[in-house]
């Protein structure tokens, strides 16, 4: 369990080539419900629930949000106000769990730091033990858990709270936050649709997720990348793209590609400009999709880029945009020639041109060839998931660790995952409940 706020004594290896801006404010005025207040400088203070009207008799905290203060919601990656006069709110943190199921508990959860979001979720698979999504509080306590019966592959919120669960064999599910589903897209066996790796809510509160791709190429069968679109609601599935076409089997192939397995898409995000990242770990890729999806942008690092890199990245995940020109990425290193190690990388891009702007690696090197995540807070801070146990694939050096850390290198928070457990695929900070 989580042992307080002691400091973190680890020194990290940081290149801070440029140091990446926080997000900017956003001059709105008030808009509720809020989930994180923010100074001026942009350091999170306090974190709320909704805003109160009245006092209520719950287990809640009462608090004050002074001037100058802003809200963000976090879940949707803005910030929504900028507050002009002093704002009571409630704060409503779940509770710890009463009572963890005996393979949840087998996990073991260890912490240093006060991390900035309330919670963290963490995907655990652990055939024959816990898989699933569970939600730890800044004590590393679990605090809400979804059991899955694959393996956890993502999730995502919708505009309601609701949450979008991946979860390998059933396919996507979305629950509300006392687990009750409300909707569900079967998973569909090979070569059918099959879900997997990633799964994004769009503006117009749709869902995306990425799927393979079957198609025949020269009388082979190839299975490629594709990204669909559901309405929960409606239950209309509406493929929106896919790999064949844009690009070429025959001239862009990895050193891992297969027929069964072209590109290995393993992650999805949206852009600054609705342009949608797809991350192609066998290609060492990452592709912008115009927000139309008639076209590809660029196409950054890996075979055939439009924009090349000097500093090269591979096996990569959870790359995002997370500002016009500016990817930041979970870099696995799993080609990487020499040293093993693995980071979280931010490139810019100008031009034609890409260069490594800041990038963060422990002061003992992780090195996991495969999962993990980088997420950009809107503090500047980035939490960082090494997700691969010891030896679970070859030359995997764990720990299981979650990492927060500033823009300068400094670590605000460590997270250690053992006991029963053989990966977490991310670690994604939750704002409220």
């Amino acid at each position: 369990m989580g042992n307080g706020t002691a400091p973190v004594s680890a020194t990290p290896r940081v290149n801070q080539h440029t140091a990446p801006p926080p997000l900017e404010p956003l001059g709105f005025k008030f808009c509720f419900p809020c989930i994180m207040a923010l100074n001026p400088a942009g350091i999170p203070w306090l974190s709320f629930h909704r805003y109160a009207r009245r006092r209520q008799r719950m287990r809640r905290h009462e608090a004050t949000l002074r001037p100058g203060y802003v809200c963000c919601a976090a879940l949707l990656g803005l910030l929504l106000t900028g507050c002009e006069s002093e704002i009571p709110v409630e704060i409503n943190l779940r509770p710890a769990l009463a009572e963890i199921p005996a393979d949840l508990a087998a996990v073991k959860f260890t912490s240093e730091g006060s991390p900035t979001a309330p919670y963290v979720m963490l995907e655990l698979n652990r055939p024959g033990g816990f898989s699933g999504f569970v939600a730890l509080n800044r004590d590393a306590r679990p605090v809400w858990y979804f059991r899955t019966r694959g393996g956890p592959n993502g999730f995502t919120r919708r505009r309601n709270g609701n949450f979008v669960l991946l979860d390998s064999q059933r396919g996507l599910v979305e629950v509300t936050p006392d687990t009750s589903v409300v909707h569900e897209l079967p998973q569909q066996a090979a070569p059918g649709r099959r879900i997997h790796h990633d799964v994004i809510a769009d503006p117009s509160d749709r869902i995306l997720f990425v799927a393979d791709d079957w198609q025949v190429w020269h009388d082979t069968l190839i299975n490629g990348a594709s990204i669909w679109e559901w309405s929960p609601e409606s239950g209309v599935v509406t493929k929106r793209w896919s790999s064949f076409g844009p690009l070429n089997p025959d001239l862009d192939r990895g050193q891992r590609t297969v027929p069964a397995d072209w590109v290995h898409q393993n992650s999805l995000s949206i852009g600054p400009r609705g342009n949608i990242l797809l991350s192609m770990y066998f290609l060492n890729q990452v592709i912008s999709i115009s927000s139309d999806w008639q076209s590809i942008e660029w196409r950054l690092g890996g075979i055939r880029a439009t924009i090349p890199v000097t500093d090269f990245f591979s096996g990569q995940h959870t790359a995002q945009e997370i500002q016009p020109g500016r990817v930041l990425m979970f870099d696995n290193g799993a080609d990487r020639a020499g040293e093993k190690f693995s980071r979280a990388v931010e490139i810019e891009i100008s031009g034609q041109g890409a260069r490594t702007v800041w990038e963060w690696r422990p002061a003992k090197d992780n090195w996991a060839p495969a999962i993990g995540s980088a997420r950009r807070l809107v503090n500047g801070n980035t939490v960082i998931a090494f997700g691969l146990s010891a030896g679970l694939v070859p030359g995997a050096t764990g720990p299981i660790e979650v990492y927060e850390v500033e823009s300068s290198g400094s670590i605000v928070w460590h997270l250690t995952v053992g006991g029963d457990t053989r990966s977490t695929y991310r670690a994604t900070p939750v704002f409220e409940f």
